[in-house]
């Protein structure tokens, strides 16, 4: 086997990391417009969601152009990790499961 045959073989069995659920990555393009591309990736993925590790990516999610399409996905990707949409993991899972997100407007 050649390398380029070897490196092609190869390359075929790269998959991406996070496939977005059949439907969903039809419509990512609001992804360029996400304000988080402009963040510190660490601030979105804490080790820990606790309020204060999470603060940071929330405020610059409710300066977001598109955060409402950002939850859209990962309520519909059911994302285990990190903010999306201003939403922690916990938080949304409450809302796929109508549970109220305690100090939430409205709560």
């Amino acid at each position: 086997m050649t390398n380029a045959m070897a490196a092609g073989a190869r390359a075929d069995l790269v998959q991406p990391a996070i496939r977005p659920p059949v439907g969903l990555g039809d419509n990512e393009g609001w992804r360029a417009g996400a304000k988080c591309a402009q963040s510190e990736p660490d601030e979105f993925f804490p080790d820990r969601c606790r309020p204060e590790n999470v603060r940071a990516a929330k405020e610059v999610c409710q300066r977001c152009p598109v955060a409402a399409e950002c939850l859209e996905y990962a309520l519909g990707a059911a994302e285990p990790f990190g903010v999306w949409g201003g939403k922690t993991p916990r938080e949304r899972r409450r809302m796929r499961s109508g549970r109220p997100i305690p100090g939430a407007a409205g709560d």
